[in-house]
């Protein structure tokens, strides 16, 4: 009941995106209401919710979730007692329909992919599988290594990882689900260091251990990198001081520059390789890109609000002084309680985290604090087992308890601080979701170690070319293709798995290019029909212009014939008119005077009438002539001004 509650919880702060209180006040209006209470005390809330949920809330979070009832109009506060308003209460509980059917949903999914990928989880209880492996804490992968590295991922592990990441590529509803549960250990965690009012982080200085940086400078997967790059940003603007302690800087630039000389050698092994030397050899950088890389580390860190920060470090100090061996002592404790045998290089690690943990103590000079905000300085680690310890030691120095101690997990204060902007979180928690599964996805050195074994006795026994033996020795595809082989099952390893392998890889190439063709075939296809369907469309077009130009060649020429007309008309008036005033008038004068000349005339003398005669009609011949020029000219002057003026 715990747990699927912890996930409710979860859920419901961080895939619905509300505030965690409100979310706690809703199971709390369940408890109030269906027990029918009238007034409620804060422990009486605390003690009833820890025997119905199994969840132990602490006092000064319970008066917060009751505060939200009173905000909300749902209790009235007196004097440390809480009266109840049912009526508004009955608004704020819970219902889970929508929960469970997702719920069911993952189940059913998992499932099928299960069988989807050949693996048998006949005799297993999917659902309390499914709890366990949401519930697993970060101290079962310490520092990116498995605990037990001789067996590695059950089938079903492998499967369940498998399937996160298949759901975070195709972007589903379940993968933000996933995500938001997945939440839920850090999100109780953070409800114990929830602080009151409105928060300022002005004065407090962040220090990041190693790994961290590593991420910020790209040399983790991508989705960590892109996890931690935010918190970055979000602490930036919530006013934190960001720092890189100064022995973290050289011990990170040292292994950067080591690494820098492995990534580019032949000797360059896919075993030995940390994430470094695998981030400079994955990305063929030469010599000259790696120098320029190195060269440029505290630049990349300060583009992203990072500084170093100087100590000074001395082992004779005394003042403010924390037992370094004992620090050390229960980290090595916490290690090998978890089946994980520290190595040298380890052992050096660790010693330098708790160095940080002791500059953490003498930079607070003794003070303490119960609020995060107050802390003025904390170390933050990507490894939940040096925070744990830190809270240990931190509990065993005080007589008093809930102090802030000085080095806290990355996720821990990423939650703190998106408390009350889930959605944030949950875009947090999908990036190192992913993360977390590529990492359980990759095999243990164990395993790498057997194979790169098979691999160089196939090559004395002349089974396998150089050129195949080079490829499987140091191409990061191997990676994936090992434990697709074995299935997370190191059992089902053996001295001819690299054969398998490189088929594997072999498949997936050959799967790769059939889907490049067949991408690029279908992109053919629509261009093609993109084309055809342009051509059609142009042709139609091209006929529908010529149409257009027809149509308005025939109205232009109507027009032209109208004005021509109207023209026409407007010349033949004028013409009449000009005509009648220079030419009428006089030749009706002057045919006149003619006519009446001609009565005049004597006929007593034949000739003289006979010229007379003659002469009237040559004279209204030429009037006549005359009439027809004038009249020609006024009708052509007459349309030569229009036309002018037209």
């Amino acid at each position: 009941m715990s747990s699927i509650t912890k996930l409710y919880a979860a859920y419901k702060a961080g895939y619905l995106g509300d505030n965690i209180l409100d979310t706690y006040f809703s199971f709390i209006a369940n408890m109030i209401s269906e027990s029918q209470l009238s007034v409620v005390e804060d422990y009486d809330i605390a003690a009833k919710f820890k025997e119905r949920y199994s969840i132990e809330l602490p006092l000064p979070f319970v008066r917060q979730v009751l505060g939200v009832g009173v905000q909300n109009k749902c209790f009235v506060e007196d004097r440390g007692k809480y009266s109840v308003v049912v009526e508004e209460l009955q608004k704020f509980r819970f219902n889970d329909t929508n929960f469970n059917g997702l719920w069911a949903l993952l189940i059913h999914a998992f499932a099928s992919y299960c069988k989807k990928v050949d693996i048998d989880i006949s005799s297993l209880d999917i659902e309390q599988f499914v709890l366990g492996i949401l519930d697993v804490s970060d101290e079962k992968i310490l520092a990116g290594e498995k605990a037990d590295d001789q067996q590695g991922l059950s089938p079903a592990e492998f499967a369940w990882y498998s399937f996160v990441k298949e759901q975070a590529e195709y972007a589903t509803d379940l993968y933000s689900f996933i995500a938001a549960l997945s939440a839920s250990n850090i999100t109780k965690q953070a409800l114990f260091y929830i602080g009151e009012g409105s928060v300022d982080y002005s004065g407090l200085h962040v220090y990041l251990d190693s790994p961290i940086v590593f991420a910020l400078l790209g040399m983790d997967e991508e989705s960590r990198a892109e996890s931690y790059k935010k918190l970055v940003a979000d602490m930036i603007n919530a006013k934190c001081h960001v720092h890189v302690l100064d022995h973290n800087f050289v011990e990170v630039d040292g292994i950067i520059a080591r690494a820098a000389t492995w990534a580019t050698s032949t000797q360059y092994s896919i075993v030995k390789a940390n994430n470094a030397t695998r981030f400079f050899h994955d990305k063929q950088m030469n010599e000259a890109e790696i120098s320029e890389f190195c060269e440029g580390i505290e630049t990349k860190l300060n583009e992203q609000g990072v500084t170093i920060k100087k100590t000074s470090y001395d082992i004779f100090q005394d003042k403010f002084q924390e037992d370094e061996e004992c620090l050390f002592g229960m980290i090595k404790d916490r290690y090998q309680a978890n089946g994980y045998e520290l190595t040298d290089e380890k052992e050096k690690s660790i010693r330098i985290d708790v160095r940080s943990i002791v500059i953490m103590y003498r930079e607070r000079q003794g003070q303490t604090a119960t609020r995060l905000q107050n802390a003025e300085h904390i170390l933050l680690t990507s490894n939940n087992a040096i925070a744990n310890v830190s809270k240990l030691y931190e509990s065993n120095q005080s007589i008093e308890s809930g102090h802030i101690p000085a080095c806290i997990s990355a996720d821990l204060f990423g939650s703190i601080l998106w408390l009350n902007s889930p959605l944030q979180m949950l875009e947090y928690q999908k990036r190192k979701l992913l993360a977390d599964c590529y990492a359980c996805l990759k095999p243990t050195k164990s395993l790498l170690n057997k194979y790169i074994q098979s691999l160089d006795e196939a090559r004395n026994a002349d089974e396998i070319d150089e050129k195949k033996y080079l490829f499987l020795r140091t191409h990061k595809v191997v990676l994936d293709s090992l434990m697709n082989v074995t299935k997370g099952d190191y059992a089902r390893f053996n001295s001819r798995t690299y054969l398998e392998v490189y088929d594997d890889i072999q498949a997936k190439s050959l799967k790769l290019y059939k889907d490049e063709a067949a991408a690029h075939e279908q992109t053919r296809e629509k261009l093609k029909n993109l084309e055809e369907k342009s051509a059609d469309e142009r042709q139609k077009k091209e006929e529908e212009i010529e149409a257009l130009k027809e149509h308005i060649a025939t109205l232009e020429q109507n027009e032209r014939t109208r004005e021509e007309q109207q023209l026409n008309r407007k010349a033949n008036t004028i013409g009449t008119i000009a005509t009648i005033i220079l030419a009428g008038i006089p030749y009706i004068a002057l045919s006149v005077a003619i006519e009446f000349f001609k009565t005049r005339l004597s006929i007593e003398t034949i000739w003289k009438w006979i010229i007379g005669i003659a002469g009237a009609i040559i004279a209204t011949l030429i009037v006549g002539i005359l009439f027809s020029k004038v009249q020609k000219w006024c009708f052509g002057k007459a349309r030569f001004v229009l036309e002018k003026h037209r």
